[in-house]
């Protein structure tokens, strides 16, 4: 999307409208959730996706950099096979 500037006025009960063209280029629905803050004397509003609680440790910065070490691994080829779980338990003791 195109640098572009938009004017829009504070209506009442100070609600605002987000433009049409900014709505479908970050693919903004009815009941999302927007984080608004002040950066620099400036207003941001950033989408927000919620993820489940039971979701959450999975997108925490740990766990993140862990999948990507496992998928380095598994690319790389740096990866054992075991045909049994008494191997695999004898394997992960090592």
């Amino acid at each position: 999307m195109a640098k572009t500037s938009h004017k829009i006025f504070v209506q009442k009960r100070n609600l605002i409208s987000l433009p049409r063209e900014i709505r479908e280029h970050l693919n903004i629905k009815e009941g999302d959730v927007l984080d608004i803050r002040i950066e620099n004397n400036k207003i941001v509003i950033e989408p927000m996706k919620l993820v489940p609680s039971s979701q959450a440790y999975f997108w925490s910065e740990t766990v993140q950099r862990d999948m990507l070490e496992a998928k380095n691994d598994v690319d790389s080829g740096n990866v054992r096979e075991f045909n049994t779980i008494s191997e695999f338990l004898n394997g992960i003791k090592q």
